[in-house]
């Protein structure tokens, strides 16, 4: 997400979103520091045992299963032009009261009665151990009257220049265990719509840009604070903000979803999970108008994650921060395309949110199309002030492949807090540029795959550690990642 653009807490309870300035990414602070640091040895830090978590890219576990129903409730309203043609009435009670009913283990069903296909609802609140079920063919539609989704009820701060914690989200998965959402249908958050009441035309994105990204708006499915959460298979459109956002929860899978949303919508991240551990994000197709996964260690630690065969349509791309304040370790992302995004892989903070951020791999990438293949940047608001340093550690590209060339922005903090990076078999079909004055502060590793791209410096200035130009090495030695039309796909 864009975070000076609204992240202002959570949806219904105090959250994740992320507080901070804009800051043009490569801009370089007066102050930042010039001298390029002497090598530095990576060491883990407070790891816990591997059995902790046992997934890795090679082992994701079985996929998730839906289990049966104890109830299925048929839809009440059809569809026209996209929209459901009634909203006179809502279906939240209907829905809220089977999900309070069912026995942990079951589902709650939302299925189709003939050309009824929709449900139109505000806030639900999941139960421990249930399950609810879109099934293929219908949308669950968020209404979009500001004042259903008011936190707590009546007090009128959702769509407004709020803290985010003045909206429930649509769906709310709070302090609770082994919830799932699943099945093949849609959630729609509308909003690209017209909002209900005193705002005129406005959408709910037209507001948040009127508001300079600080408007409250509800989620499509808020997890705080919970266990053992997954999501499966659905499809989410049109959140008025944040799509996913899972805080401060232990296990959880987003598996075989698709986030598509006009890439124009404003701080529409399709999942972010927020100081949470023990995750996987496996098989899904992510397009938005902010960052397709943004990984935040904001308020507490994020440990333990695998992001394993995704592909990014349009969106601003693979990120962690900007909130790295508890740390972000252990991450391993493979087997991923980007197809238009703003940035490739990048790692974002500052001064005023920085944290360590340290054993992050990315392996077997296609990037095509993408303006900022790498981006790793520790003055992300160059403006920031405070005590909180970015410090990337031991970070990992391999058997990455770009299709074309683009901006790399490549540094550390200072010489105390150098980024430590190695590239191994990272090949770029165009010469990129870097973003001056980077590489700065880094402890770069080539190898022992090809890397088709270095840089030289002046010797003159090589003590100051100033890029000037990029070679680009011999192709013939390269052996790219296979990026041919197979591995793409279509939104």
């Amino acid at each position: 997400m864009n975070d000076a653009l609204g992240g202002k807490g959570g949806a219904g309870q105090p959250g994740s979103g992320g507080a901070g300035g804009a800051g043009g990414a490569g801009e370089t602070p007066a102050d930042a520091q010039t001298t390029v640091p002497e090598a530095r040895v990576d060491t883990p830090m407070d790891m816990p045992d591997a059995a902790v978590f046992p997934y890795s890219c090679n082992d994701l576990g079985p996929e998730p299963t839906i289990a049966p129903a104890c109830a299925t409730i048929t839809a009440t309203k059809t569809i026209t032009a996209g929209k459901p043609t009634d909203e006179t009435t809502l279906d939240t009670a209907l829905i809220q009261s089977a999900i309070s009913a069912c026995p942990a283990g079951q589902s709650v069903q939302l299925a189709a009665d003939g050309d009824k296909v929709a449900f139109l609802s505000g806030p639900l609140a999941m139960k421990a151990g249930v399950t609810l079920w879109i099934d293929t063919g219908v949308t669950l539609f968020a209404t979009r009257n500001p004042r259903d989704f008011d936190f707590p009820p009546g007090t009128r701060g959702c769509g407004t220049d709020n803290s985010n914690s003045a909206c429930s989200a649509l769906i709310n998965v709070i302090s609770v265990a082994d919830v799932t959402i699943a099945g093949g249908g849609t959630i729609d958050g509308r909003g690209g719509e017209p909002v209900m009441g005193d705002a005129g035309a406005s959408t709910w994105w037209d507001i948040e840009n009127q508001l300079g990204g600080q408007m409250a708006g509800p989620r499509l499915v808020q997890v705080t604070q919970s266990t053992n959460f997954t999501l499966y298979q659905v499809t989410l459109r049109n959140s008025p903000k944040f799509h996913v956002v899972i805080d401060r929860t232990k296990g959880y899978r987003v598996w075989g979803i698709t986030v598509n949303t006009n890439p124009s919508s404003p701080n529409t991240d399709a999942v972010d999970p927020s100081g949470s551990t023990s995750g996987i994000i496996a098989y899904n197709k992510l397009q938005t108008g902010d960052d397709n996964i943004a990984i935040k260690g904001g308020n507490a630690l994020v440990d333990h994650l695998v992001i394993a065969h995704n592909h990014f349509g349009r969106g601003h791309g693979m990120s962690i921060g900007s909130e790295t304040n508890a740390g972000v370790r252990n991450v391993e992302v493979c087997d991923l395309t980007l197809d238009g995004t703003q940035n490739g892989l990048r790692i974002k903070s500052d001064n005023s949110r920085g944290g360590l951020v340290q054993n992050i791999s990315y392996t077997d990438v296609c990037m095509r199309n993408v303006s900022n293949p790498l981006v790793f940047d520790p003055y992300y608001d160059r403006t920031a002030a405070g005590p909180t340093i970015p410090d990337y550690r031991n970070i990992v590209v391999r058997n990455t492949h770009v299709l074309g060339g683009g901006m790399l922005t490549v540094r550390g903090y200072d010489p105390m807090h150098p980024l430590s990076l190695t590239l191994d078999n990272v090949v770029f079909d165009s010469t990129p540029r870097f973003r001056n004055p980077s590489p700065l502060n880094a402890n770069l590793t080539f190898g022992p795959g090809p890397v088709n791209i270095a840089p030289i410096f002046d010797a003159s200035v090589a003590d100051a550690g100033t890029m000037l130009t990029v070679k680009q090495l011999d192709s013939n030695a390269a052996e790219p990642r296979a990026c041919g039309d197979d591995v793409w796909v279509t939104f």
